[in-house]
């Protein structure tokens, strides 16, 4: 999209200036858009989830501090090995695999035919 409006802004005679000087907000606006639907698409998610009785309410408190920590202090990770600093660099992916041990613990089955949301006994 971008590109087709520096190449109009071209075509008549606007120049190169204008078309740089317009293409950061365009690209800030799309940027917000997609973050925005990205959010919403997860809370759209995490209305349909079961808090009541189970543990679900830690994993994802747990989950989104994790992940904020990287915006909060840029540096926290710096005194972790290089491997984990490349996994926890991320908000995203520190928050994911903080969800992902946390539901294995928290909300892992105890006894085969359970499923993990609330401990009911599976039919079908």
């Amino acid at each position: 999209m971008v590109t087709v409006g520096a190449s109009v802004f071209r075509r008549y005679g606007f120049s190169d200036f204008l078309t740089a000087l317009l293409a950061l907000p365009v690209l800030g606006g799309a940027g917000i858009a997609m973050f925005g639907m990205v959010a919403a698409s997860g809370i759209k998610t995490l209305s349909k989830v079961q808090f009541d009785g189970i543990h679900n309410i830690m994993v994802v408190a747990v989950s989104i501090g994790v992940g904020m920590i990287t915006l909060a202090v840029p540096n926290f990770y710096q005194n972790f090995p290089s491997w984990a600093q490349v996994i926890l660099h991320s908000g995203i992916t520190a928050g994911s695999v903080t969800a992902i041990i946390l539901n294995a613990a928290l909300n892992g089955t105890d006894k085969p035919g359970e499923t993990a949301i609330g401990k009911q006994e599976y039919i079908g």
